[in-house]
């Protein structure tokens, strides 16, 4: 999506986008400031006022609240039941060496990769690529542009080329993915009206979305044309792909500033014979956070005015949560809030969103039938080297990592918080200290069999605690598994991605230019740079794949 940032908040952006591997934006000039909108897992506002210490209480709505008693209409939610767990004091944990401290890097120039459990799907080369576990190899599953006609329009690393494919969302089961193809990239100008009417330059882009097997590699274009293309998402049961742009012939409107009018789209992708495309609504503003519900019939999206409930059977979208933009005639800075979602829980009712304000951003949970709003507490992020991270597990709790103490001192620590609604309240239920050495952690990761899995980050290669961990419980002794490559604590240098399995994690080093992957075996830590090609991100493990 297109926004008006001022230079000093795009590197504030970027660095958190860096976390999680995305694109960042272009460059623009100063004018009103907005929100930093959130990357998938690192979520601006006031944080959730502590009661004990490990409970936070839910603000009021702001008044105009509109909502439905359930997410669908006429239908019931019916949470699953899950234990109550006493509150436990913090505990501290020491962690066990593994029979190789810190194994040898082996960099990896060809086939056959290392041993992988599961597929790894990402975007590199401008092509969507795949590192098939079963053949050991690198697979190009939809080409990009020549590596000679990847031309960048207002050159930048981040920029990407005509003919790249730049997004993709994927099926539940891992079978089925919408990719999307950067078709036209033309220059434009627009101008700064919240500040001096300053002219900057921009990119007007065309993309095309293609449906495709990935047990069969068969592809079909499902849209040949989406203008402004701002985000993309695939239903769980891969029907319907909603989608975020301007139009779908070039015939879009603009705003006095000259940026496009962005609407949400949605249709039927009738397994790549594609239905009508619905236009659900024009965003104020700009368009963002497309989550598709657990049932497959309903997503929600954000605007600057709210965050926002479409079911497909109905005509409008249903506003579950107002948001609170910045206002020149009244700026009052400490009232911004613009929520954007982030993931359901599984149990359909609860949405984790992440709540922006005027600089940096924390998260928050939402109720749909109750419509208790709370934030998650300390769970802010600004320019942290190793921000927070919040995620879901199946029993609708959630699982915090986290790096920093309240006084800014790194101390690693894993928790448990449970959403209460009916106190408009979040507990925390157990707590471990991973390490009270220099470290951040990051990759955090609730594992098929239950237990949990992160890295631990560190300066040089002496601090021993630096690694990758599996945690059976928090009151058992973590295991390192294998080693991590020393990162420069800088914002957006590191991140991790885990296997759901728990076999191994691609780590990620911004700042060198690096990616690995630690088998959990501990036997070498891989440098895979060099088979995975030119720019990798947007990294995805699949699930364990049954093809009957």
């Amino acid at each position: 999506m297109k926004q008006t940032l001022s230079r000093r908040f795009l590197i504030i952006l970027a660095f958190v986008i860096g976390l999680v591997w995305l694109t960042a934006c272009n460059a623009q000039p100063e004018a009103e400031p907005t929100p930093i909108l959130p990357p998938p897992n690192v979520n601006v506002g006031q944080i959730g006022t502590p009661v004990g210490g490990d409970t936070a209480i839910s603000p009021t709505l702001a008044p105009g609240d509109v909502i439905s008693e359930t997410a669908v209409p006429g239908a019931e939610f019916t949470p699953e039941p899950t234990p109550t767990l006493a509150a436990t004091a913090t505990g501290m944990s020491t962690p066990a060496a593994t029979p190789v401290t810190n194994p040898p890097v082996q960099a990896i120039t060809g086939s056959p990769l290392p041993s992988t459990s599961r597929d790894l799907l990402f975007l590199a080369d401008g092509a969507f690529k795949r590192w098939n576990h079963r053949a050991g190899q690198i697979e190009v599953l939809l080409p990009g542009p020549l590596p000679g006609e990847r031309v960048r329009e207002n050159a930048g690393q981040w920029n990407p080329a005509v003919g790249d494919l730049t997004d993709f969302s994927v099926s539940a089961d891992g079978k089925r993915a919408v990719i999307a193809r950067l078709t036209a990239s033309i220059p434009v100008t627009r101008t700064n009206i919240a500040g001096d009417d300053h002219q900057y330059p921009d990119l007007d882009t065309q993309h095309e979305l293609w449906f495709m097997d990935l047990v069969s590699n068969q592809t079909w274009r499902i849209v040949s044309r989406v203008d402004n293309l701002a985000g993309l998402a695939l239903s769980p049961d891969a029907r319907h792909v909603a989608f975020q742009g301007s139009s779908l012939n070039g015939a879009y409107a603009v705003r006095e500033s000259g940026e496009p009018v962005l609407h949400v789209y949605f249709l039927p992708t009738g397994g790549g014979t594609p239905g009508m495309i619905t236009d659900v609504a024009a965003c104020e503003r700009y368009c963002g956070g497309l989550v598709w519900h657990p049932d497959n019939n309903l997503f929600v999206w954000n605007d600057n005015t709210a965050v926002w409930l479409q079911n497909l059977a109905g005509r409008e979208s249903e506003q579950l949560i107002s948001n609170r933009p910045f206002n020149e005639q009244a700026p009052d800075i400490a009232n911004v809030a613009v929520y954007s979602p982030i993931a359901w829980a599984n149990n359909g009712r609860y949405l984790l969103l992440w709540k922006g304000g005027w600089e940096g951003g924390n998260r928050a949970v939402f109720d749909v039938p109750t419509r208790a709003l709370v934030d998650v507490p300390d769970s802010f992020v600004y320019v942290n080297e190793f921000p927070t991270e919040v995620s879901w597990m199946p029993d609708a709790r959630l699982f915090v990592l986290r790096s920093e103490t309240g006084t800014g001192t790194f101390q690693p620590r894993a928790e448990l918080w449970r959403f209460q609604p009916e106190q408009n309240a979040i507990v925390k239920e157990e707590s471990v200290v991973l390490s009270n050495q220099n470290v951040g952690a990051a990759g955090g990761q609730h594992l098929e069999d239950g237990r949990f899995a992160y890295v631990l980050f560190a300066s040089d290669t002496l601090n021993t605690e630096a690694g990758a961990y599996h945690l059976t419980s928090f009151n058992e002794t973590p295991e390192r598994v294998n080693a991590s490559p020393p990162v420069q604590f800088l914002p957006g240098t590191a991140s991790a991605a885990w296997s759901t399995d728990g076999y191994g994690v691609v780590i990620v080093s911004q700042e060198y230019g690096r990616v690995y992957y630690a088998p959990a075996d501990g036997d070498y830590l891989y440098d895979v740079t060099a088979v995975l090609g030119a720019e990798p991100h947007h990294f995805h493990w699949q699930p364990e794949i049954v093809v009957p």
